[in-house]
């Protein structure tokens, strides 16, 4: 069995049949189904960089806390460089688009609002570097104070009643102990 066809049958089988268009109504429906998976993405990654700002942001806080409670002022520098340095890695991402250009025109920048958000994180981080630092400095002193006023009274109390001399203080680091485990262990339920 042979196929005989002739050049003009040829042509008129090799010609690609135009597309049968679309109903109104499902180009709508795709249209929007589109524009909201658009606004989907566009949410989602707005919701990304928040918490992963959010999350960095308080990672550098709460490291700078830990290393000023730890060491107090010995960590001080350590830990605004790691507080500051952490802080400010989301926005030192938005760098990656950025283009510098020097022609016959003049200097061309695109995507400057990649510096713009960098600015503004960078800003954010100073803050939250400076809000630790200040933080810790506040209950540092609340402290000594606190330690200050202790050892008054005690020196008050002892002059009134020499004979109480090694017990009062004694009676005084014992509740300060067991009221500083009774929080932390509250802390925990």
């Amino acid at each position: 069995m042979t196929y005989d066809l002739e050049e003009d049958q040829e042509e008129v089988a090799s010609e690609i049949a135009p597309d049968t268009p679309l109903p109104r109504d499902l180009i709508g429906h795709l249209e929007s189904r589109k524009q909201h998976r658009k606004d989907v993405i566009h949410t989602t990654e707005k919701l990304t960089r928040f918490f992963v700002g959010w999350s960095l942001n308080s990672t550098g806080f709460f490291i700078a806390k830990y290393l000023l409670i730890t060491g107090g002022g010995v960590n001080l520098w350590l830990a605004i460089s790691l507080s500051f340095s952490i802080c400010s890695v989301g926005s030192l991402a938005g760098l990656t688009g950025l283009r510098v250009n020097y022609n016959s025109d003049g200097l061309e920048v695109d995507n400057m609002q990649n510096v713009l958000k960098t600015a503004g994180g960078l800003v954010f981080a100073g803050i939250t570097t400076w809000l630790a630092v200040k933080d810790h400095q506040y209950f540092e002193n609340l402290t000594k104070e606190t330690v200050s006023q202790i050892s008054q009274d005690i020196q008050t109390i002892e002059k009134q009643n020499p004979q109480s001399d090694p017990w009062l203080s004694i009676a005084v680091a014992l509740a300060l102990f067991i009221g500083s485990i009774a929080i932390i262990f509250k802390g925990r339920e």
